[in-house]
């Protein structure tokens, strides 16, 4: 599960913060606003190369006013603890989980700021028509200096006539799917309100 994580975050960043190609007018909405995400990503992080790695409060600050924007936080967190946790706790709880979820990912995600070693992304064309629709995937590779191309597909949705990041998948592993396997013991333990302690207690300790 470890490796698995890693994984998932190294790759998110380099996905998410590492495009090459600029937005076009032809690309779909979605394919705009994951390029365009990238490429303020691209500028912050050539700024401040020189102090990503020890400056984790410039790292969190760029990840929350660039990255944390286009993700649906609350699409995401119910999906990560599934329908029956989010329906049987009260309006508060959830609050309280979102806020200490997107702590918990922020300060994880930014670990892996640093890593970037001149991964080139691929964007593949959206299947079929995407008008009208709500939710659709983004297909892309990470080509690397070395070692064969690893796939990521984004899932976005479409709310209030944005898009937002709601999973993303390396080589075929949920996002969503490997927090759900981290937090079920402590979910089959306490619910979500036990889930929202241990996630508070880990921030705290992480500062």
């Amino acid at each position: 599960m470890k490796a698995i994580k890693f994984k998932l975050v190294l790759l998110f960043f380099l996905t998410i913060g590492m495009f090459m190609s600029n937005a076009f007018a032809a690309d779909p909405a979605p394919v705009v606003m994951l390029k365009n995400t990238s490429n303020q990503m691209v500028a912050e992080l050539n700024k401040h190369l020189g102090n990503l790695k020890n400056n984790p409060p410039l790292v969190s600050g760029i990840v929350k006013r660039i990255v944390v924007p286009h993700f649906d936080l609350v699409t995401m967190g119910q999906l990560v603890v599934g329908r029956s946790y989010w329906q049987d706790s009260d309006a508060a709880t959830q609050k309280q989980f979102i806020s200490a979820f997107t702590d918990y990912a922020i300060k994880t995600y930014s670990s892996a700021i640093s890593s970037y070693d001149g991964e080139i992304i691929k964007f593949y064309p959206i299947r079929g028509d995407i008008s009208g629709k709500s939710r659709v995937q983004i297909d892309t590779d990470i080509q690397h200096k070395d070692g064969p191309p690893v796939n990521v597909q984004y899932s976005v949705l479409s709310k209030g006539g944005s898009w937002y990041i709601y999973d993303f998948s390396v080589d075929g592993v949920s996002l969503v799917q490997n927090y759900r396997s981290q937090f079920a013991g402590t979910l089959r333990e306490g619910g979500l309100d036990k889930l929202v302690k241990m996630l508070q207690q880990h921030n705290r300790e992480n500062n």
